[in-house]
């Protein structure tokens, strides 16, 4: 956000950087937030080191595998966007029309796993310890894209009923 308000659109910068790919495109928040595109790329080292962090109990199983099944997910579906997102090689440089587009695209593709991410975080995190709460809010928040302002307002990542 803070670069559109510059004027400078994130996708325009993250093609810059990346030569005309999607190589940097850890500039949007990633995988829905959680981490960039290093995130996409590793999503199940991602969830592993969650599971061992958020120290997920037996009981807590069920909600756990749909919220890492939606983080798969969402790691999936921009990993197939962005591939078809990359310029072919010798290929005339996208157009702004063109630039604005996939920008569209892909953020659409991120509101679509945000919203399943949040969906099966909200069931999770209703399962959690106080001491699992505190550390999703230092783990999850700043990769899920959060701003941390947001995130240190202590609101819990905006679930209802948090407190």
């Amino acid at each position: 956000m803070m670069g559109m308000m510059g004027g400078n659109m994130p996708m325009m910068g993250m093609m810059r950087q990346s030569g005309g790919g999607m190589g940097g495109m850890s500039g949007m928040g990633g995988m829905g937030g959680m981490g960039g595109i290093e995130a996409i790329d590793h999503i199940e080292g991602r969830i592993a080191f969650l599971h061992a962090e958020l120290k997920i109990t037996d009981a807590q199983a069920t909600a756990w595998n749909a919220f890492a099944d939606a983080l798969r997910a969402n790691a999936k579906a921009l990993s197939q966007l962005r591939a078809t997102m990359m310029p072919q090689a010798g290929s005339t440089p996208p157009s702004l029309i063109d630039r604005l587009t996939r920008q569209e695209k892909w953020l659409a593709a991120r509101l679509e796993g945000t919203r399943a991410i949040r969906s099966a975080l909200v069931n999770l995190v209703g399962t959690f310890s106080d001491e699992q709460h505190k550390a999703a809010d230092e783990l999850l928040a700043p990769h899920m894209g959060m701003m941390p302002m947001m995130s240190a307002r202590g609101d819990r990542m905006g679930m209802p009923g948090e407190k």
